[in-house]
């Protein structure tokens, strides 16, 4: 039996995928997610971002304040599951969110027409890594840590910080300014995922050295 080529392609393709799917899944719960959030901050996030339009939340002459899904609405979702079910310390993120949030503030500015900017994000991301193992007690509990220390600093230094001085700009035509959109988006969906990546590589180097 002869296989097309056009079914042979798709085939790998999605075995390819589903294979990706597993090995993120695995490697997200071995430092404190479930199988259900690994799927919302990763392709969920990816989606949402491509496909949910941002959503009008407030208005202050020609500005328009928006909430963009990826961004802003699944850092807060993920964030409030891993603190509500206790695999992320109240306290340890606080001191992570803080740390993130002021390093955050330093790196980036708001430029009228572009929006918030960050030069740096690997940094905070670190901050938030080193931040999770030192406060965690167990490896299963850095990852919540890292991903709400950095996604979370994110918003707060470089779009709740500076919310006056964006709202203070006033274009002569109707202006969308969007909370965890535009730029900030990929800052707070690779700063998050980076913190809990580098959160990975320790914890399997030193699961391996024990």
């Amino acid at each position: 039996m002869v296989i097309h080529p056009v079914l042979m392609v798709t085939g790998l393709t999605v075995l390819a995928i589903a294979l990706m799917l597993y090995l993120l899944i695995e490697a997200f719960k071995s430092v404190g997610f479930t199988a259900y959030e690994t799927l919302v901050l990763l392709p969920g996030s990816i989606v949402a971002f491509i496909f949910i339009p941002n959503i009008p939340v407030f208005s202050q002459g020609n500005v328009v304040l928006c909430l963009n899904v990826a961004g802003c609405l699944i850092p807060l979702f993920i964030s409030w599951r891993v603190l509500k079910t206790g695999r992320a310390s109240p306290a340890a993120c606080i001191v992570g969110i803080v740390i993130v949030s002021i390093m955050a503030n330093h790196l980036s500015s708001f430029i009228p027409g572009k929006g918030v900017i960050i030069s740096d994000i690997y940094i905070p991301s670190l901050a938030a890594c080193l931040t999770s193992i030192a406060l965690s007690r167990k490896w299963e509990r850095i990852g919540p840590v890292a991903y709400v220390s950095s996604s979370m600093g994110i918003l707060v230094g470089c779009d709740l910080l500076r919310l006056r001085e964006i709202l203070s700009y006033q274009p002569h035509t109707m202006t969308y300014v969007t909370i965890g959109g535009a730029g900030i988006f990929d800052a707070i969906f690779i700063a998050g995922i980076a913190a809990v990546m580098m959160d990975i590589f320790v914890a399997t180097v030193m699961k391996v050295g024990e």
